[in-house]
Formats: C-alpha cells, structure tokens, sequence
C-alpha cells in the first residue's frame, strides 16, 4: 500500500517537473519573440533615418544648385549694367545701385520667379484620358464602378514654367502629359471625373472653390429673429373635379407613354433585327394599368394572376402571362447607342425623371418646403455602387435620391444621386456662386433654384446639408430657411457647448441663441438630446410648451419649446409623408434590370402628386374625397379602358344583345387553362333563372370532344357556359337535366 502511495506521489512530483519545464521553455521563446520584434523595430528606425537623412541631402543640394543659378543670373545682370558705364565710376555705380534697390524696396533684379514669385498654379493631364467608368453594354447592363473614385493628387512641388527664356537648369524625362496653367486661382482645384465627351483643358480651367479660409467673418449678437410671417397656402378653387385619370396624366402623361413605345420597338430591333415584336401606345398604357392594380391586388408571383387557383380576372383579361413578361423584358427607356462617352450613370432611366420633373414643377407650391433623401428599394447588385445604405430610412438599401416637397406630400423637384457627377447628370446646371459651396449645399441650392416665387418660400432640412454658407447663399437671394446643424458648420458661435448642455444640472427646455449680423438665427435647445438650428425664417419668441414623458418623476410634463422649433417640426414631414403614401401601394417590379425599380417609383409617384392635387381640389370644393386605395382603382379603370372600344349598343339589336351577353361576366377562354365549369349545385338548381342568351362563338361544353369541336353563339346566363341549341340538338335541356 505504500509502495503505491510513492508511486503515485513520484508520478505527481514528475509531472509538475515537466509542467515547470514546459512553462520556461514558453517562456524563453516569448522573450525571444519579443527581442526579436524589438530588433526589427530598431531596423525599421534605422533605415527610415537614413532614408530621412539621404532626402535631407539631396534637398540640401537642390537648394545648393537654385543657390547657384541665382548667383550666375545676378551676376550676369550686373555685368550687362556694367558695360555701359566708365571704368572709374564702376564701384560707385554699383554701390548707388544697390543703396537705390534697398531704399526703395523690392529689387528691379529679374530673379526666378518660380521660388521668389507667387507659386503659378497647375494641373497635369494626360493627352489622351481614359475612357470613362460607364461601359454599360447595350444589351447588358453590368456593374458600375465607384462614383466615390478620388484620382492620386498630383506632385504640388513639381514648379510651374518660369516667363524667363531658357535656363541652364537640368530637364528630366516626363511622361506624355500636358501641362495646363492656372495663374489666377488661389488654391489648386481637382477634376472630380473624367469624361469622355469633354477636353480635359477646359476641365482643368474650372473655377476653383474658395478656400475655408477665406469665408466671411461672422459677428453673433444676443438677439433674436423678428421676421414677418410668410403667408398661407391658398389653394385655386378649380371648376370642377376631374376623374382620378385625369390627374395621373397632368404628370405620366401621352408623351411618356409615346416615348416608351418609340423606344421599347428601338430597343427590339436593335437586339433582333429580324423580330417581329412589335408594341404600341394602348398596350403600354394597358401594361402600366396592370401593374397599378398589382400594386393593390399582391400576389407571391406574377404568374398567380394567370393560374387556376389564383386567378384575377381584372389582370387576366387585360393580357396574357406570357406577353406581360415580354413586356418586362423588352420595355426601355432610353436609346443604348447613345450612351458611350456620357458621364450620366442612370441614362437607361433619365428621360422619365425628366419629363416627371418638368410637369411636376408646374404644380403650384406651398410656402413651406422641405428637403431630404429618399430612398427606391433594390436588393440586387447589378446596379454596383449606386445602391446606397441609410440606415434611418424604411428601405435601407437602394438608390438615393434628393427631393424636395410641400408639407403635404407633394414632391416637385428630383435629383438622382449618381456620386460626383450628380450635378452634371441632372438637367438643371450649376451658377458660378453655387459652386463654391460644398455638396450637400449644393443639391439645396440647385433644388431652391427651380421654386416658383423663392421670396416667399421657407426651406427645411435636416443636418446633413445645413451649413452656415447655404443659409447666407439662401438669404441673399431672398429666400429662408431653417434646419438642423452639425457643431462643426454653423460658424462657431459663442453658444454654450453641447457637452454643458447635456449636464443633468441643466434642465430639459433649456435655450441658448445668438444671431448674426446679416440676420441668420443659431440656436441650441435641450430635448431628450440637444438639438442645433440655423433659421433665417422664424425666431425664438413667443416661446411655447411640448408634452414631453419624464423618466423621474414617471410622468409626462410641459417642456419651454422655442418658435422655431415647432415650426421646423411641423413643416419637415413632407418626403417623409411621400414615402409613407408611396409605400402604402408599392408597384410591384422584380427584375434582373435594376432601373426597372426606378420606373416603378416613376408610377407611384405620379398616382402619389396626383392624389395629393386632387385631395387639394376637394378642400377647396368642400367635397369628400376617395382614399388613395379607390384613387388607384379608378386609375387603373380608366387605364385599361384606353384600348379599342366595343360597338355602341345604339347601333343595332345584336349589339344590344352582345352588351347582355358582356354584362352577364362570360369568362373568356385562355389557351392551356381548362375552360369555366360551373359548380353542380348551380348547374342543376331549377330555381335559377337558366335563361339563353345571345353571345360570341365559343366551344359547347356538353357536345364538344377532342377531334369533334362544335361551337356556339348560345350562353346560359347562370352557368356562364356556351351550349347548342338548333334544330339538330338542344344541349342546353340536355346539359341541366343530365344527372351527374
């Protein structure tokens, strides 16, 4: 038993030897690591000091060889003053000279102005640029490359061409570039893109952005705003309603129409020469119709609205399955062969945004109008990078576009967010003044340009495009302004800091404001966090409250809430009010293509302005208006209404009959479906009115077998069947008195 005991305690006293063992071993590897790292660190010090040190010489002797060439040029001067002067005055002279040059000032020496003059400004572009990042296929549509692309900046220390003639100075081998001299700009300024249609000289002579630096000095004063009040809304009483028809096509009106059609049959043939495919203006009006009532009417697949099980008779009958997906497939909207050398990423769809712009400026606006970002659902990638991500909007992911909307919902100017030639792309340019602002300024100002009476305009947005400079390029062209800041663009104004105001000392309601000298409001108010305004329209008085939930005291309490605070909050909802109208009957359109997603937004928001005018001519008529839902209905109605009308049922008896025989809901017969059978309880209820009724030619449904067709003009008004009834055979007794 002892033995055993020493055993195991030998085992025991062994295997910690070897654990110390194992654990010293760890250890000298781990310090021989880190001597290792060390060592690599001090290599790396080493010989980025004597690279710092070989750059120090080779500077050291530049400025030894500028030295030179300086002394030889003076020299030279001095020796062409000297020979025209005597011999025995040549000290004298020369020291008269030089007592001249220092009491005068500046020297008349003619030194190189390239390191003793104003640095010239230049750009370095290639002579022949690359093609541009938009090498859509005609037939294709691939990934897009990064809009966000910022080219390497070029070498700022490379010198200018001097005006002197030629110099001694060594010349080294460049590559082929050209070399273009802007000597009037202060600061250097870079092309944001290559295109392809454009030189790049005129590019490079762009007016520069003015430095930060250079901005105006701002004095704040412990004032506050006292503007007029803008006036209200008055809406024009029109004549009458018209029909929800009517106001879709004020925006998608017959030109669009025309201009998809043009371009869906160019489109065919340029793909198939030989094709047969051919469209016209009914079936794209039909088709838009289609899709409008999809929108209320969703089903998991397109094919759902041609099955058995599923079947909508209002899409069925409009069009086949299989020519809807046609459609899909071939409609376009811009001509491919136009589209190499263009800056414009979103060419396949411009054209619709550009007739959807010009008719929705024409709406009348309201005084209060908001600015923001709206987003058109895509999950798919082939639109590369223009799928952008915001995280604060209901579709996260797709693509971003500028807007800019009354309160109530109606959207009036677009911009499609492209990346850097945004601007270029969209149909309305850039002033002079609007370039020396920075992006997001830019959009407002380009969305404010297109209002209709500015003067008596407000403009709301948020954070991400208010800067102090766009509020002082709004006022001075007359129009206001108010939206929330970032700590970092509003000018620094003597406000107390946020982090102050976010102490628990400080009481929720808490103000703080300041104004400028030219009239711009800065406030700072405490909420739930702290809120930062720049306004031009409203000021802080009269101060009101808001109701706001307490967490202390478990209750909810009055908090002081300034004007403009209410009035921005009241007045921001419009694109937010767009989104939630567009989203309440979204156009269904899954598709490979990914501008088809665009179309679909082309159409809902045209049903959206057109809901939102003709809500407005309700008010002003006092009459009760149809809900979005019914709106959209009507629209589709009256849409596919468009096509070849019927006979008039004035013209004979048949027609009479035939409009009987229509009214009565015979469902039409659909190649590959099994044809209407009527249920047995209905087919053989005697209390129904089984009556003959005059209709189009169709199979019997008793009689008829494969091989041994037999048609009808007779339908039965009950059973929605075609059935004989001659002299040879009555099917119709036959078919209702038949046991089953």
């Amino acid at each position: 038993m002892m033995e055993g005991i020493l055993e195991i305690k030998i085992e025991e006293e062994s295997h910690e030897i070897k654990i110390e063992e194992y654990h010293a071993i760890k250890i000298e590897e781990y310090h021989a690591i880190k001597i290792e790292e060390e060592n690599h660190e001090m290599r790396t010090e080493v010989k980025q000091e004597n690279h710092d040190m070989q750059i120090g010489e080779e500077n050291r002797e530049m400025e030894a060889e500028v030295k030179q060439e300086n002394e030889e040029v003076k020299l030279e001067e001095h020796q062409e003053d000297y020979q025209d002067q005597e011999p025995d005055h040549h000290y004298l002279n020369t020291r008269n000279r030089t007592n001249s040059a220092a009491s005068s000032g500046p020297s008349d020496l003619q030194l190189p102005s390239t390191f003793y003059d104003k640095r010239r400004e230049t750009a370095v572009v290639p002579v022949h640029p690359d093609i541009s990042d938009d090498d859509d296929d005609e037939d294709e549509d691939d990934d897009v490359s990064d809009p966000d692309f910022i080219p390497p900046p070029h070498n700022q220390d490379i010198p200018g061409p001097s005006n002197m003639g030629p110099t001694t100075k060594r010349k080294r081998l460049q590559p082929a570039v050209e070399v273009i001299q802007d000597s009037g700009s202060d600061s250097y300024s870079e092309d944001d893109d290559d295109d392809d249609n454009e030189q790049p000289a005129p590019q490079a002579k762009r007016p520069s952005k003015p430095s930060k630096s250079a901005a105006r000095p701002t004095t704040w004063h412990k004032v506050d705003l006292n503007n007029t009040t803008l006036p209200e809304y008055q809406h024009s009483t029109p004549d009458y309603i018209d029909v929800p028809f009517q106001y879709f096509t004020r925006y998608f009106d017959d030109q669009i129409i025309r201009h998809i059609t043009y371009q869906t049959n160019l489109y065919a043939a340029q793909k198939d020469i030989n094709t047969t495919f051919t469209t016209n203006e009914n079936e794209i009006l039909t088709f838009v119709a289609i899709l409008i009532y999809m929108s209320i009417v969703e089903l998991p697949s397109v094919d759902d609205y041609w099955a058995i099980e599923t079947r909508v008779p209002q899409v069925a009958q409009l069009m086949s399955s299989k020519r809807v997906r046609l459609l899909k497939k071939v409609i376009h909207f811009n001509d491919n062969s136009m589209i190499c050398g263009t800056s414009d990423r979103f060419f396949k769809i411009r054209p619709l945004f550009r007739f959807i712009n010009t008719a929705f400026r024409r709406e009348s606006q309201t005084p209060k109008q908001s600015v923001d970002e709206v987003m058109v659902a895509c999950k798919g990638k082939k639109a590369g990078n223009l799928r952008q991500y915001i995280k604060s909007k209901p579709d996260k992911w797709g693509f971003k576009l500028f807007a800019r909307a009354s309160e109530d919902g109606f959207i009036h100017d677009i911009v499609l967010y492209q990346g850097k030639t945004t601007l270029e792309a969209h149909d309305v340019p850039l002033k002079p003044e609007q370039e020396g602002l920075d992006a997001t300024s830019q959009i407002v100002s380009v969305l404010a340009s297109t209002m209709t009476f500015p003067t008596t305009t407000a403009i709301y947005a948020d954070n991400f495009f208010t800067s102090l400079e766009l509020v002082r390029y709004l006022r001075d062209h007359n129009c206001r302004y108010t939206g929330t800041a970032r700590d970092n663009r509003i000018g620094k104004p003597p406000l107390r800091t946020i982090k102050d105001m976010e102490k628990r000392a400080v009481t929720r309601g808490t103000c703080d404001y300041v104004t400028s000298d030219d009239g711009i409001l800065a406030v700072r108010w405490k909420d739930n966090k702290t809120v930062t305004l720049l306004s031009t329209d409203m000021g802080v008085g009269p101060m009101s409250t808001v109701i706001r939930y307490c967490s202390e005291s478990k209750k909810r309490e009055p908090v002081n809430c300034p004007a403009v605070i209410r009035s921005y909050n009241a007045n921001m909802g419009g694109i937010d009010k767009s989104d939630m109208l567009v989203h309440l009957y979204h156009t269904p359109m899954k598709s490979k293509r990914w501008y088809m997603q665009l179309f679909a937004y082309v159409i809902d928001i045209s049903l959206t302005n057109a809901w939102v005018v003709y809500k407005r001519d309700c008010k002003a008529l006092g009459v009760k208006s149809q809900p979005l839902k019914d709106f959209r209905l009507q629209v589709f109605r009256d849409a596919s209404n468009q096509r070849p009308a019927t006979p008039s049922s004035r013209r004979s008896s048949s027609s009479s009959v035939e409009s009987l025989s229509i009214s009565a809901g015979v469902p039409k017969p659909v190649r590959g479906h099994h044809s209407h059978t009527p249920h047995v309880a209905v087919r053989f209820d005697m209390s129904l009115f089984h009556a003959p009724i005059h209709g189009e030619r169709q199979t019997c449904k008793h009689c008829s077998r494969k091989g041994n067709i037999i048609r009808s003009n007779v339908v039965c008004r009950v059973c929605k069947v075609h059935l004989c009834m001659n002299r040879e055979r009555n099917c119709f007794v036959e078919y209702h008195g038949k046991v089953a």
